[in-house]
């Protein structure tokens, strides 16, 4: 933009017409003098218009002066030269003729040229001047007839209304055509309205006619710019001094459109002899495209060069390609040819040889993870990660095992397999992928810090329950033939019983029933006249459940302990006489806890916690289980380190009271007991679900040894010394041991980590063979894992 801008500039300061600058009075000289043709042509110049410059003698209006002609201007603007006046002085000074119409006639008369002063015009620019006075005050100046008899006629731009004349008259239809050469003849002639044809053979005409067009800014009534068809020309119509500025600026833009024909680029094979081919192949690109890219920035700022020929220093630049052939260890370039020995240069600076050969297989012993786990982990995240690279096309940063945009990909290969049995990673890769790589694994092969979480389950029941009942019953039992009476009260403490099996009841049997059941023995009248029930129960109940787990951060532990009870399920065979009783699974009933910490920066746990707690009520008899109570709590918490947090409970307090009654009697008072069973019960159940849990993450497990060793102390105050001596042989309680002096100072040490030789895990170069193989039979989706050599370095 900058190469253009200041042409351009140029080129509107042409379409500004300049005033001549005011110059002192002169002697008065005969015009024509030094103009054959004027003095041929035009009328003695003591006949023009003479202007008053005061109480003094008139002026003449125009005076020769040498090679010049001396306008004199009026003082007073009433007394200036009308335009009329203004065109015989120029007829009388050049020699031409000059015309116009009746239309045109009056603006002359009533229009002065409004200058001031003394002018000093050159001869052979008066002509020009005339026309900027005419274009100044909406006046053009078309040539008619050959130049021998040539006519100028003088056409008013205002028109009528303001408006340009039209129609066959109209000075748009009579432009003079110019070629394209001859167009510096014009530059000074602003009045005068022409045509030209001007040729950009570099430039798109079509885009370049719309996006100038806003250019055309001071008569664009009369200039236009056309395409000419499909040609690469424009028609360029307007006043001369204008479409000359105008063509400067295309031909200055066509000029900067050039494009150069092009070097062809060169094709060479570089052999190398010590480097990685992919590594170098990396390297190098990566250099041409951080220059191409500075090459681009520079040239935006460069201005363009003394020729016109665009920005000074630029050409058309082409990148160089740069191919691996692994089978040969070359690199095959193809770059333009001033760029050939750079390249080769940097290459050669590249491929020297060094004191210790580069490894491309390497085998890195885990010490906290998985080898599968992490080995899916960084085959996944390669995978994405070569995916944005390529998607984004950025030279910027690269994900670790991946390829720069246009850079060879094989170079940039990770194969990475794991050894479950040795928990390692075997890995191949170029010195600088397997840096990267190995950045991630240190960071991914940390030990998690274990939690310990204890759960402690406390359920308080109580139970409170009372049952009063009152029997009555009379019997007048007849003999053979005789009708007699009876009358009873039932509320579920006694029966009815034919002793004489007559199919007449005649005997009351008082039911078995917790509590005090007492009466009244009548051998003769239905044996039980009276019988009355009084039961009082309390029941109260503590259960205290403490589950503990100890886990990993972010890792899942479960905890069952269950109480499993036989059933079995009767069925009938043959006439259904007789039955078969058969095994038919287990009923569960105890505690399910499952929980997965995970430990936050502020040692803060967020815990996932799913607690199921169920117990059987009563005793399992035949073939149908006792009722089951299940309670279930599922919910996820944050909670402080070592704080005891309760996270649930359950409430429940049920009240009933029924009462069986005879209608009005059981609601008389002091005798209505008689005549009822009161029955009342009140169910208490308070359930509350604790955690405690306690992150260790010391290095030695020192943490871990001390909560042992307390568990210690407490078991075997349970279950004794011997006991406890059985579990751990280590472990010792003699001379009152506590805390302070029976601790244990682990001595635990960690496991070797890190990059190791292939024995020092038991793996030969058979082995890393085999799996090497394994990985290049791998399905298709295992990419960026590709096939590598088999070879053992």
């Amino acid at each position: 933009m900058r190469a253009i801008k200041l042409p351009f500039l140029a080129a509107l300061l042409l379409l500004v017409p300049a005033e001549p600058a005011a110059q002192a009075p002169r002697p008065n000289r005969p015009p024509g003098q030094d103009n054959p043709a004027a003095n041929a042509a035009a009328a003695p110049a003591q006949d023009t218009a003479a202007v008053n410059q005061g109480s003094g003698a008139a002026v003449p209006a125009i005076q020769e002066e040498g090679d010049a002609y001396v306008l004199n201007f009026a003082e007073i603007g009433e007394e200036g030269m009308t335009l009329e006046d203004f065109v015989k002085v120029c007829q009388d000074a050049t020699g031409r003729n000059f015309t116009y119409s009746k239309e045109t006639a009056d603006p002359l008369r009533n229009n002065k040229v409004r200058m001031f002063g003394t002018k000093r015009i050159p001869k052979r620019d008066f002509y020009a001047f005339f026309q900027i006075m005419m274009f100044i005050n909406d006046f053009a100046c078309v040539e008619v007839g050959p130049p021998h008899l040539s006519v100028i006629v003088i056409h008013s731009l205002g028109g009528t209304a303001g408006r340009p004349q039209t129609g066959g008259g109209s000075i748009l239809n009579k432009p003079i055509y110019v070629l394209q050469e001859d167009l510096p003849q014009y530059e000074d002639q602003p009045a005068v309205l022409v045509r030209t044809v001007v040729h950009l053979p570099n430039t798109d005409v079509r885009n370049l006619v719309n996006s100038l067009r806003t250019v055309q800014t001071q008569n664009q009534q009369y200039d236009s710019m056309i395409n000419a068809g499909q040609s690469n020309a424009i028609i360029l119509t307007g006043f001369g001094s204008s479409v000359a500025a105008q063509v400067k600026l295309l031909l200055l833009i066509d000029q900067a459109s050039r494009i150069d024909e092009g070097v062809e680029p060169i094709f060479d094979v570089i052999k190398l002899e010590f480097a990685a081919p992919e590594d170098v192949a990396d390297i190098v690109e990566q250099l041409l495209e951080a220059r191409n890219k500075a090459n681009q920035d520079l040239r935006r700022n460069i201005p363009v060069n003394a020729e016109g020929g665009g920005p000074a220093g630029a050409r058309a630049s082409t990148d160089a390609k740069i191919l691996v052939d692994s089978r040969t260890s070359s690199l095959l370039i193809m770059a333009m040819p001033e760029d050939m020995p750079r390249i080769k240069d940097l290459v050669a600076r590249l491929d020297v040889d060094v004191v210790e050969p580069e490894r491309n297989y390497h085998i890195y012993n885990l010490s906290n993870v998985k080898a599968d786990d992490l080995q899916k982990v960084l085959k996944d995240f390669l995978q994405d990660a070569s995916r944005v690279t390529e998607s984004s096309g950025t030279s910027g940063g690269r994900a670790p095992g991946t390829a720069s945009s246009g850079s060879s990909s094989r170079g940039n290969e990770v194969v990475v397999i794991a050894d479950a049995e040795t928990n390692s990673l075997l890995i191949a890769a170029s010195k600088t992928r397997y840096a990267e790589v190995l950045d991630l694994i240190r960071q991914l092969d940390k030990r998690q810090p274990q939690v310990l979480i204890e759960t402690a389950l406390i359920e308080l029941t109580g139970d409170e329950s009372r049952d009063i009942g009152v029997e009555l019953g009379f019997a007048d039992i007849p003999g053979t033939g005789g009708t007699g009476g009876v009358g009873v009260t039932s509320f579920g403490l006694s029966s009815f019983v034919d002793s004489d099996n007559d199919g007449i009841p005649d005997q009351k049997v008082p039911s078995v029933l917790n509590g005090m059941t007492g009466g009244i023995i009548d051998g003769d009248d239905f044996s039980l006249p009276f019988l009355l029930r009084l039961f009082q129960s309390r029941t109260n109940t503590n259960v205290l459940n403490i589950p503990s787990v100890l886990v990993n951060n972010n890792g899942k532990a479960v905890v069952t302990t269950l109480d499993e009870q036989p059933t079995t399920t009767i069925t009938a065979q043959g006439a259904g006489t007789t039955t078969q009783e058969t095994f038919n699974g287990y009923q569960e009933a105890g505690i399910t806890l499952t929980i997965s910490p995970s430990i936050s920066a502020s040692r803060y746990l967020r815990l996932n916690v799913k607690l199921k707690v169920s117990s059987f009520i009563g005793t399992f008899s035949g073939a149908i289980p006792p009722p089951r109570i299940t309670r279930e709590i599922e919910t996820e918490v944050n909670v402080p380190d070592g704080d005891t947090m309760v996270i649930g409970g359950i409430i429940t307090d049920n009240q009933s009271e029924t009462r069986a009654s005879t209608p009005w009697l059981g609601d008389l008072p002091l005798i209505g007991p008689l005549f009822r069973r009161d029955t009342d019960s009140n169910e208490r159940t308070t359930l509350y679900f604790f955690v405690t849990p306690h992150i260790l993450k010391d290095e030695d497990f020192a943490d871990l040894s001390e909560i042992s060793y307390r568990k210690k102390l407490a078991a075997a105050e349970v279950m004794g010394k011997n006991r406890m001596d059985i579990v751990d042989p280590k472990f010792s309680t003699s001379g009152g041991a506590n805390l302070g002096g029976g601790f244990e100072i682990p001595l635990y040490r960690s496991p070797s980590s890190g990059e190791v030789a292939s024995e020092a895990v038991g793996l030969d170069a058979v082995r890393q063979a085999e799996l090497l193989r394994a990985a290049q039979q791998a399905p298709a989706q295992a990419e960026p894992v590709k096939p590598v050599p088999a070879q053992v370095p």
